[in-house]
């Protein structure tokens, strides 16, 4: 059951802070704790979190400003949530930023946890980020309490390394596959073939360490070829294909492999197909090599005999085939344990995670810089877009009419947008190559929209073009005017039969601008 925390409101009657002498109670009154209290704790609206909380009677829920406050308050001084707890407890700093001034109450770690699960789920169904709406509701206190003049601001964007190890190719596919048949169902287990049942324990988990530089390639075909048999013989028993481990099975098959289209159209029917137990042998084809011990040394004898009597080359029922590490896209699972971590390569550095794009306020006579947005994303969403789910509420929520960005957020629709909202953004540095200094730029050029008023020594074009639909600029100039014009060889003009010459999408005179 919701119920609002007012008790804060209401002084106590005897406390340790009323005895404290007049010189420390000023130093309280200038502490951290107690302008958080001011102006984060008290500016918390408990009422949007109420819709978390059954509306029956029951148990009164722990104040959602403290559960709030909390949070930030971890982040705040980097503790963990059994530091957090302490602190709650015990420390009369963190008490203070909560309008506590004395010791009392409890509280335990499981109720952090809780409440951000309820959180996540209620993001997840309804697609309404809760702190979000904190975090904008403290932005615009603060601005409006301090005057901040937020029309010209800066954004930029940094990686955020993902919490998680990181796997190379073939530990990553034998990490799923472990996961798979480690799932709380021991007749996976049993009755599957040999070298599959392996992956059960966590000996081949790191095959990267323990293989031989020759024995890779074999052993990776290996395990694709175990991971598309475990697709094919569950994916249409529910049991198993609606497990998160059986999701991630059929991930990294399609992101890391190709299925090789010959032997799909010679599966078996659906007729020729028993399904007896899931220790059926694959339908059709089998792994090209087993991690079988040496009890199942007959076996394996037995289909190399097989093999060599039928004339077939078991090399041959491959079913699917690696792609080349170029043809894996940078969205690709990296870790079973953060599916939406991604990959980017950056200036020579690799990174595996996120992305976090922040804007903040630059006015160089505001008392302090105000961070007027954070948006989290995978780090291989490019900036420009980052940027574009911002314009529509950025200059109304805050005054932006200035934004000085790089060069990653130059593109042509943004930059329309921003311009639509009002904002102009200033580039200090830009993607691409830099034109050499003894050149001449677009810019120097004299333009009123797309028409060249005056080229750099002053002088008009005799003839102009402009095509809207393909954005190309092009005009002539005099022959007699650029022959014996100083800067005729840094200029952008080029020299023709009977006139100079220039053409150029708009997007380059933007750009020299």
């Amino acid at each position: 059951m919701f119920k609002q925390h007012n008790e804060h409101e209401q002084q106590t009657l005897f406390s340790p802070v009323k005895d404290l002498q007049p010189c420390v109670k000023k130093k309280l009154q200038n502490h951290w704790s107690t302008h958080f209290y001011e102006h984060v704790f008290t500016q918390i609206d408990e009422t949007k979190f109420e819709r978390l909380y059954h509306d029956g009677y029951s148990r009164p829920n722990k104040p959602v400003n403290e559960l709030v406050s909390l949070e930030i308050i971890k982040h705040l001084l980097g503790l963990s949530d059994d530091q957090l707890e302490d602190a709650y407890l015990f420390n009369f700093c963190v008490r203070n930023a909560l309008g506590k001034e004395t010791l009392g109450d409890n509280i335990c770690t499981k109720t952090f946890t809780n409440f951000r699960n309820r959180l996540m789920e209620h993001e997840e169904e309804t697609g309404e980020d809760l702190l979000h709406e904190v975090f904008e509701d403290h932005r615009n206190h603060l601005q409006e309490e301090f005057d901040i003049d937020g029309s010209t601001q800066r954004m930029d964007s940094t990686f955020i390394e993902a919490n998680i190890k990181h796997l190379s190719r073939i530990d990553l596919i034998a990490k799923v596959v472990h996961n798979f048949v480690d799932d709380p169902f021991d007749e996976i287990v049993r009755e599957l073939p040999a070298g599959i049942d392996e992956f059960a324990s966590t000996e081949n988990l790191e095959l990267s360490y323990e293989l031989e530089p020759d024995e890779v390639d074999s052993t990776m075909e290996t395990l694709i070829e175990h991971t598309a048999w475990l697709v094919e013989r569950f994916e249409s028993d529910p049991k198993y294909a609606g497990l998160e481990s059986f999701d991630h099975l059929q991930q990294v098959l399609d992101e890391q492999c190709y299925r090789i289209a010959e032997l799909e159209e010679a599966e078996p029917s659906g007729d020729e197909k028993t399904e007896e137990s899931p220790g059926d042998s694959s339908p059709g084809w089998e792994p090209i090599r087993s991690f079988s011990t040496s009890g199942d040394t007959e076996q394996r004898e037995q289909r190399d005999e097989d093999t060599v009597n039928t004339g077939e080359d078991e090399t041959k029922q491959d079913r699917v085939g690696l792609k080349e590490p170029d043809k894996v896209g940078s969205g690709s699972m990296q870790n079973p344990h953060d599916v939406e971590a991604t990959y980017r390569r950056k200036k020579g550095t690799s990174s595996c995670g996120y992305k976090a794009n922040v804007a903040e306020t630059c006015g160089g006579d505001n008392p302090f810089r105000l961070i007027t947005t954070v948006r989290v994303d995978t780090n291989n969403t490019d900036d420009g877009d980052m940027l574009a789910k911002d314009i529509p509420t950025l200059p109304t929520e805050t005054g932006l009419t200035d934004l000085l960005v790089d060069g990653g957020y130059t593109h042509k629709e943004v930059e329309a947008c921003c311009s639509d909202q009002g904002i102009t953004q200033h580039f200090t540095g830009l993607t691409g190559t830099r034109p050499p200094d003894e050149k001449l730029s677009l810019a120097d050029a004299e333009w009123d929209g797309h028409r060249m008023v005056a080229c750099p020594a002053g002088h008009e074009p005799f003839e102009q073009r402009y095509k809207e639909e393909s954005g190309r600029i092009s005009g002539r100039m005099n022959s007699d005017f650029c022959e014996g014009c100083p800067h005729k060889e840094e200029c952008f003009v080029q020299e023709q039969q009977r006139f100079y010459s220039y053409g150029f999408y708009e997007r380059k005179l933007e750009l020299a601008h």
